[in-house]
Formats: structure tokens, C-alpha cells, sequence
């Protein structure tokens, strides 16, 4: 079932097919609000949010405009942009869920589960030392998978400003992996 199905049983009044929307993009949402570096409680009240004022706006949503899943990550990014900006002084950190991330076979030694929980971890650091503006564009490209198109309609620019901004954000995201990569 694609999203444009769902929305028309939604609009049609079946409750149900909204679960469906939100099971579908609720981990995505996550780890992208996660990249945002707000805590555990902050993302998942800016979940519900963004759900409920999908849900309240859906019959506004133009699929000729923009893909369902563009329309949904730039309200996240607006509210995650906003909730950062009231709640700056607070230093809430957030791991990426781990549920996103590929798990380690049951036969994995331990210090081959600690060694990749190490890399994550740098990784997350990694990202959460990039400016914003380039950050994004990395999340929604890796994370959630979005062609450029639909990036630069989240982030209101051009689509060569989107490839600038994840080629300048690659490079910064090696750069700061490369500096915290232990010597030994």
C-alpha cells in the first residue's frame, strides 16, 4: 500500500489506515528528530506532535506539491527546529535508536558488540558536531532515504545547494571521524 492510498481511506474516515502512515514513518521520524540532538522525551512528544498536526491537516496535503513524506519531515524539521531553540540551554543527549541499526549476529563476541557500539557512538558524536545546515540534508538522505528533490523542498532550496551541502557534510563527518579515531 503506498502513502496516496493510505491518505484516501484516512480522508474517508478509516482511522486505521492513519496507524498504518504512522508505524510506517514513526522510526524514521525518530532517528531524524534524534539528529536534531534532543533528548528521548523531547522526540517522542515531537512525534506525537507532528502525527497529530498530520493527521488535523491531511485533507491541506497536495501529493501534486510534494511526496507525503516530504511534507511530513519538513513539519519535523520545523518543530524539532523550534522545540531546539526554546529548550537550548538544555544538554539532553540521545543515541540513535538502536532498532534502526543493523544488529549484531547472537554469535558476535562481546568485544566485537562493544566495538561497534564504540563506532556508533562516534559516529552520533560526529554528526552532532556538524552545523545544521548541513547535518539535515546527511539525516534525510541516509536515514530516511529521500531523493535530492524532496530534500530541497524540505529544506527550501535548490537541489545543487542539497548536493553541496551533503558533499560538504560527507567531508566534515570523515574529517571528525578521522579526529576521534583512537591512535592505537
Amino acid at each position: 500500500m503506498d502513502d496516496g492510498f493510505l491518505i484516501r481511506q484516512v480522508l474517508g474516515g478509516n482511522r486505521n489506515a492513519f496507524r498504518l502512515l504512522v508505524i510506517r514513518y514513526q522510526r524514521p521520524l525518530f532517528r531524524f528528530l534524534g539528529g536534531f540532538g534532543l533528548g528521548q522525551a523531547s522526540v517522542e512528544e515531537l512525534s506525537q506532535e507532528v502525527f497529530l498536526r498530520v493527521f488535523r491537516s491531511l485533507a491541506d496535503f497536495d501529493a501534486g506539491k510534494a511526496a507525503f513524506s516530504t511534507w511530513l519531515f519538513t513539519i519535523a524539521k520545523r518543530l524539532a527546529l523550534n522545540e531546539r531553540s526554546r529548550s537550548h540551554r538544555r544538554a539532553e543527549h540521545v543515541p540513535i535508536d538502536e532498532g534502526e541499526l543493523p544488529a549484531p549476529q547472537e554469535t558476535a563476541s562481546a568485544e566485537h558488540r562493544l566495538e561497534i557500539s564504540e563506532r556508533e557512538g562516534r559516529v552520533e558524536r560526529a554528526l552532532r558536531t556538524l552545523p545544521e545546515t548541513l547535518r539535515t540534508p546527511l539525516l534525510l538522505a541516509y536515514l530516511k532515504e529521500l531523493s535530492l528533490e524532496q530534500i530541497a523542498q524540505i529544506e527550501d532550496c535548490a537541489i545543487g545547494t542539497v548536493k553541496s551541502r551533503i558533499f560538504r557534510g560527507k567531508a566534515l563527518l570523515r574529517a571528525a571521524l578521522a579526529n576521534s579515531e583512537d591512535p592505537s
